[in-house]
């Protein structure tokens, strides 16, 4: 891989872990204003008389997607951290490996993180989520690089997808 496409994967690897230390340095009424917009977007969508529901109803249905939204988000953000780890790591022995590990081990420091903030917790149910997210990144980064060097009729051992 380019220098240059290493250097494109770093910077979105750490912009992506500024981005989840400032969501979590976010105290519990921020963070539940911030997912409480996107529920309000979503149900919208979901919903297309959202509008004309009653707000007891409304604040049903918000507080419903609210858990799956915030848990849905944890997935997505490591499951990128996952993809982004694997792209930077491929040439490295025991890439797979090291991808999860440094994924498994910024989810964990995040939660750590979190028990600083005012109204926050950190979860080792979370910690699980976002391991398991990085793994699907991995598994995705790892089908895809081997789609792409089967199809450009490469050796796969010679594009770094696999490594012992």
């Amino acid at each position: 891989m380019k220098k240059r496409h290493i250097s494109v994967i770093l910077i979105l690897l750490i912009l992506l872990m500024i981005a989840i230390f400032c969501l979590s340095a976010q105290s519990a009424d921020e963070s539940t204003i911030t997912s409480g917009r996107f529920c309000r977007l979503a149900a919208r969508l979901l919903f297309s008389n959202f509008h004309s529901m009653d707000s007891s109803t409304q604040k049903m249905i918000i507080s419903g997607l609210t858990h799956i939204v915030r848990k849905a988000a944890h997935f997505t953000e490591y499951t990128v951290m996952g993809f982004l780890w694997y792209l930077l790591l491929r040439k490295k022995r025991r890439n797979i490996l090291l991808s999860i590990g440094a994924t498994a081990f910024y989810a964990a420091s995040d939660e750590l993180h979190q028990k600083f903030v005012a109204g926050r917790s950190g979860q080792i149910s979370d910690v699980l989520l976002d391991t398991c997210g990085g793994c699907f990144g991995v598994f995705i980064a790892f089908v895809l690089l081997c789609v792409i060097c089967c199809c450009t009729d490469e050796k796969i051992m010679k594009c770094g997808v696999w490594k012992k």
